[in-house]
């Protein structure tokens, strides 16, 4: 095929090449800059929220439960001697666990106490919110007969949207909003009640 002389010199011609390789080249190193930074937001979110969690579980293990009807001893089991630990025994032992077991509570459905356990979760994430968080109390079989109640406390944060920053920019919801584009997955943290305020 024969072209024309003019479309063989624009053809052959190299004056743009520089600038096209630059262009192509800096918008694989800006893609590879959002990447790093998108990541790095998410895995930042999700310390956040692990410390939340781990915040979370040690006010609550000094706070009066979360959870209305855990009682405040453990009652023996029948034929059972107040001070008798609870591991020891064959069978049920002798401490009678308290029921339901577990029990917990989210949000709206806690005790007064939830409120000091959410605040202090929210100094680490901002975006947790009473609907977010779980408190849970198990019954696990520690203490003594006729002593305080001594439940493995576990706090859950779940369901917390993780907005991200540059995408949300370019991907936003078209209201102007940041676009939401994901939630974080849960993040809990354990640990047992011997010192519940009563």
């Amino acid at each position: 095929m024969n072209l024309p002389p003019r479309f063989r010199s624009f053809f052959a011609r190299q004056d743009g090449t520089t600038t096209l390789e630059f262009v192509v080249v800096f918008m694989g190193f800006v893609a590879i800059l959002f990447f790093v930074m998108e990541v790095t937001l998410y895995l930042f979110f999700m310390q956040t929220l692990e410390k939340a969690a781990e915040a979370g579980v040690r006010v609550a293990v000094t706070s009066p439960p979360a959870v209305t009807g855990i009682p405040s001893t453990i009652q023996p089991a029948f034929g059972a001697n107040y001070g008798d630990s609870c591991t020891q025994g064959n069978g049920g032992g002798p401490c009678r666990p308290f029921w339901p077991s577990p029990a917990s509570c989210t949000g709206a459905d806690c005790a007064n106490s939830f409120d000091r356990i959410l605040n202090h979760m929210r100094g680490f994430n901002g975006q947790i919110h009473p609907e977010n968080v779980t408190i849970t109390y198990t019954d696990v079989g520690i203490g003594f007969a006729g002593g305080p109640t001594v439940p493995m406390v576990t706090v859950t944060v779940h369901d917390v949207p993780f907005q991200t920053g540059i995408l949300a920019l370019l991907l936003g919801d078209g209201d102007g909003g940041a676009g939401l584009l994901a939630q974080l997955p849960s993040r809990s943290a354990s640990m047992t009640g011997e010192d519940l305020a009563r």
